[in-house]
């Protein structure tokens, strides 16, 4: 009977850590969704993931993960901020309406150690009941990237804000011109 060698994980992982250059991936931890992000050697996580946080009334800060499963739901507000995960270049992020029209705001873009942090100051209040999306996409060019030139595609993330959904204010027409015939058939 022949024997044969075989490699146990452990040992795999052991012999791949020990040569230069070779990336590897960590094992997540229990420390939550956003320590969960599979990372490389150099501590950079892989995906971008984007967070949404807004103050609270009671002077609390809600953070929510932006992803494609489950819109969050946040407070109304007219101030948010937006973090990234990785350093973002040529990038643009705008937060659109329900009809994708983008939202008029004052915006300052703070690239952190970690990410990037984009706070957005609305010039009038999310409405209550309405869902929003957060654009992410390149500022010139197809894409944009992570900081460490991998390029990313548009992102599009939802979010929807609580309470009962405001109705829209009803449409104003102009009277219309209309051209009165004469009954004299002129």
């Amino acid at each position: 009977m022949k024997k044969r060698f075989g490699w146990t994980p452990v040992a795999l992982v052991a012999a791949l850590t020990a040569v230069p250059g070779c990336k590897t991936r960590s094992a997540p931890n229990d420390a939550g969704p956003v320590a969960q992000a599979m990372v490389l050697d150099a501590g950079r996580p892989l995906a971008l993931q984007l967070h949404i946080e807004v103050r609270t009334a009671d002077g609390g800060v809600l953070s929510e993960r932006l992803e494609g499963l489950t819109p969050p739901l946040v407070p109304v507000t007219q101030a948010l901020e937006v973090r990234a995960n990785l350093p973002l270049h040529n990038y643009r992020l705008r937060i659109l309406d329900e009809i994708d029209r983008a939202l008029a705001s004052d915006d300052v873009p703070e690239e952190t150690p970690d990410g990037l942090r984009y706070r957005v100051a609305l010039l009038s209040p999310l409405r209550a009941g309405h869902r929003y999306t957060v654009l992410l996409d390149a500022q010139s060019g197809a894409t944009l990237d992570d900081g460490s030139g991998t390029a990313i595609n548009e992102q599009r993330f939802e979010f929807r804000t609580e309470g009962e959904r405001e109705k829209d204010a009803p449409v104003k027409h102009a009277p219309s011109k209309r051209r009165h015939r004469r009954g004299d058939g002129s």
